[in-house]
Order: C-alpha cells, then sequence, then structure tokens
C-alpha cells in the first residue's frame, strides 16, 4: 500500500496514550518534554536504518487538516518535531512541506479501508516546497500510527515530488489484532 518503513518508540496504550491525546487535543503542550524524547528515538532508528547518520534530511510532519488546526490553535507535531530537531538532530531540518488539498473526514472510528479511501489523494505537497523536497532525503513524522494510511498518502506525495527516499518515525504504533479465522477477516 506504499507505506514506508516505520520506526515507533512505543506502543500506542496506556499512559502514552492519554499523553499524546492531551497534548494533541487538550492543548497540554507542557507534554511535548514527555514525548520529544520518544519521538527522536524513532527518527534516529529511521536515520541508522537508511544510513543517513550525519547526513542532511528534511523531516516532514504530517499535515493537520485546516480544521484541526483551529481547533488545536496550531500544529503540535511540528512543534514537537522543531524541538526534537533543536535538541538532538541537528543535520535535519523541519520542513512543514505536506498539506491538505481537499477536506477529509476525522480519521478516528473509520476501519482501514475507510481510513485509504479517505485519504487517497488528499494530501499534497505546500506551496513552494518542490525545490526544497527534489532530491532530498525525507524523515516523515506523525504522532501515531494506526493503519499507515496517513503515512502512505503522505510518501506517496513526497515521492512524486522527488525525495530521494523517505522513511517513517511516529512516537507511537498501534498493534493491529489480525484474525486467522477466514470468516472474520484480516
Amino acid at each position: 500500500m506504499g507505506l514506508p518503513p516505520v520506526h515507533a518508540s512505543c506502543d500506542y496504550a496506556e499512559p502514552v496514550r492519554a499523553v499524546i491525546s492531551r497534548w494533541k487535543d487538550h492543548g497540554r503542550h507542557d507534554a511535548t518534554p514527555l514525548l520529544a524524547p520518544l519521538l527522536a528515538a524513532s527518527v534516529r532508528a529511521a536515520v541508522a536504518e537508511r544510513g543517513w547518520e550525519g547526513l542532511p534530511a528534511l523531516v516532514v510532519p504530517a499535515p493537520s487538516s485546516p480544521r484541526s488546526r483551529r481547533a488545536r490553535g496550531g500544529v503540535p507535531l511540528e512543534s514537537l518535531a522543531r524541538r526534537v530537531q533543536r535538541e538532538s538532530l541537528h543535520t535535519l531540518r523541519v520542513a512543514p512541506a505536506l498539506a491538505h488539498g481537499r477536506r477529509v473526514a476525522d480519521q478516528a472510528g473509520l476501519g482501514t479501508g475507510d481510513r485509504r479511501r479517505n485519504l487517497d489523494g488528499a494530501l499534497i505537497l505546500a506551496p513552494r516546497w518542490h525545490e526544497v523536497v527534489v532530491g532530498r532525503r525525507v524523515v516523515l513524522v506523525d504522532d501515531v500510527v494506526t493503519t499507515g494510511s496517513t503515512l502512505a498518502e503522505a510518501a506517496r506525495v513526497l515521492s512524486d515530488a522527488g525525495a530521494s527516499g523517505v522513511v517513517a518515525a511516529v512516537v507511537a504504533a498501534t498493534r493491529l489484532i489480525r484474525s486467522t479465522d477466514p470468516v472474520a477477516g484480516v
């Protein structure tokens, strides 16, 4: 489905789930120092896996919808990525290069297929970012990976824009439960 290699520091379970929810949806920016080391560890693992240590690369946050930006009073993920870059990853530069090209439904509550359909073709390269992205290594960052739909769509846009390589790093990843019962599905 186009998902790049993804590195996560931990499972999306308590207490991390509560911290991320409060940080992102309830304005608890004081949780940024708790989340920054987790995202930094994931970014370092992603960079190491690609052999990019010490090489310049872009850190591109997954975009927030305009509705989410208004509700949250900004883009917490971009602030988190900037803190990670300032504190430990000096060869990387944060580049908010992605945007929503069309309106999407809230991903919460959608299944895997619905999430993919919801995001298919929804993201674009933000204006004036093409020359910055082309030929560059990119570490795509997000707070949580659930089905991978957001990361896959973002990686598609960045690859289509000419990024030389894309890898993803997140704070936490959900554990997908797969059934071996063919009637229940996967």
